[in-house]
């Protein structure tokens, strides 16, 4: 965030409101944050805690946002098997509290995303509004926000961030660009409508993670350089590995009863001085996934270990068309690069 400081639209939020830095939840992923900020639910209790996870119900590696099987170019091919997302996500929202104390809610996001049925389980009790740009999608909370003759909360999730710095890396000046853009767009097209003297306004805005630089060129896949390891590895009730789960920085994997120790050293070795490895039972006793019990659809999901690689290092599967690590920038694991990020708070 203190790069973009200079910025008039940050500089009148650091003056007249409140910008701190804040953590992410572990995993510091888009899965578990986009599912806490519409159910406020911690990602031990949603069980939604990666990009990729098993998904017991189904027996299978799924990509919960894209609502399909691991490794598949096209979406909601989970429909086309016969799931239901009212079984694999969580049921109750924040804006069903909302609504219930009086609070309208709507929801802007991509179109190519408005309408998936994640999103549609994730929103219930708001109403959505698709757009194709973000200048569309700031004017038209503009003038949501202009017409607006009761209380309200409008929630606008961007992504398109997230994207360029995955594509071209943390400290490129293709992710500058975009961020600057975006702020000048908050400042010249929602901010007047904010200060209108007819309402009160409180402005947040966050980021559900950091990024960290990697280097595709130096990613270790384990089924290419461990393949000792592939014995050790769970199948599923038709015989398939339960591979990838997680992220190149946050990469689960699902070890065979009585293998754990024996799984783990051979990780620890092997990965010396890229990687730390965890079994997720301690993570979980230490409250790394949340204060709370974690829930039955999270155990069932979890991995017993997970790969923490250390800062650019990146640990993945590789899988022709399925699965590769072409990322210059990701997120996922426990680095300070990872999971700083930043709340900004401004009353009108």
């Amino acid at each position: 965030i203190d790069r973009y400081l200079d910025h008039p639209f940050l500089k009148r939020i650091e003056q007249d409101g409140l910008i701190s830095k804040i953590s992410s939840q572990f995993p510091s992923t888009t899965a578990a944050h986009v599912t806490t900020i519409h159910t406020g639910l911690p990602v031990g209790q949603s069980g939604i805690y990666e990009w990729f996870y098993y998904e017991p119900v189904l027996d299978a590696v799924i990509s919960p946002l894209l609502f399909s099987f691991a490794g598949d170019k096209e979406r909601d091919t989970l429909l086309k098997a016969g799931a239901d997302p009212l079984r694999l996500f969580p049921t109750h929202t924040i804006y069903q509290d909302l609504a219930n104390h009086g609070v309208k809610s709507f929801v802007l996001q991509d179109h190519q995303i408005s309408h998936s049925p994640y999103t549609k389980v994730m929103t219930a009790g708001a109403t959505l509004v698709p757009y194709h740009s973000m200048p569309e999608a700031i004017v038209t909370l503009a003038e949501l926000i202009e017409r607006q003759k009761e209380r309200t909360y409008y929630f606008l999730y961007y992504d398109k961030i997230d994207s360029v710095c995955h594509e071209h890396g943390p400290n490129a000046r293709q992710l500058d660009a975009e961020i600057h853009a975006v702020l000048w767009m908050l400042e010249t097209f929602l901010v007047p409508a904010m200060k209108s003297p007819k309402r009160k306004s409180l402005f947040m805005m966050t980021a559900d993670h950091a990024h960290t630089h990697i280097d595709p060129s130096t990613t270790f896949y384990l089924n290419e350089s461990m393949r000792e390891l592939i014995p050790l590895l769970r199948r599923n009730r038709r015989g398939e590995l339960i591979v990838p789960a997680g992220s190149s920085r946050d990469m689960f994997l699902h070890i065979k009863e009585g293998h754990l120790n024996e799984a783990s050293e051979m990780l620890r070795e092997k990965l010396r001085g890229r990687a730390e490895i965890h079994k997720t039972d301690d993570l979980i006793e230490q409250g790394f996934f949340g204060a709370a019990p974690p829930s039955a659809a999270f155990m069932g999901r979890i991995g017993d270990l997970v790969i923490l690689p250390y800062a650019g290092e990146s640990v993945w599967w590789y899988e022709p068309g399925r699965f590769e690590q072409k990322f210059y920038g990701s997120h996922g694991g426990l680095t300070p690069e990872e999971m700083e990020t930043a709340l900004m708070v401004q009353a009108f």
